[in-house]
């Protein structure tokens, strides 16, 4: 028995297309590592009161408010939109990767 061909898809490099697959999936297994050890540990780096280092109010899973960084804290505010938008990114940069070069079936 001779072993399957080779397809030519093993002899070529990968291509843009799967990199920026690969780089947005990369960055969308950061936000969903970061985001539930961020909200695990949000009393951490918060302030039940705001000072002059904590001034962003920030409502925590029990409801209260908390006072974070203004960098944390915005951060904070935008990991479901960074997780949708990389999900989404995913999503479709993966779907962009199946189609064949030049039309090819």
């Amino acid at each position: 028995m001779q072993p399957p061909p080779f397809s030519s898809r093993s002899a070529r490099a990968i291509s843009p297309g799967e990199i920026l697959f690969f780089f947005i999936l990369l960055l969308f297994l950061i936000v969903v590592c970061v985001w539930p050890i961020f909200t695990w540990r949000l009393h951490h780096f918060s302030t039940w009161g705001p000072d002059a280092v904590h001034s962003y109010p920030v409502r925590d899973h029990s409801g209260d408010t908390v006072y974070l960084t203004p960098a944390l804290g915005k951060l904070y505010v935008s990991l479901p939109w960074l997780w949708g938008a990389f999900l989404a990114g995913t999503v479709l940069t993966g779907l962009l990767g199946t189609k064949k070069p030049g039309g090819q079936k």
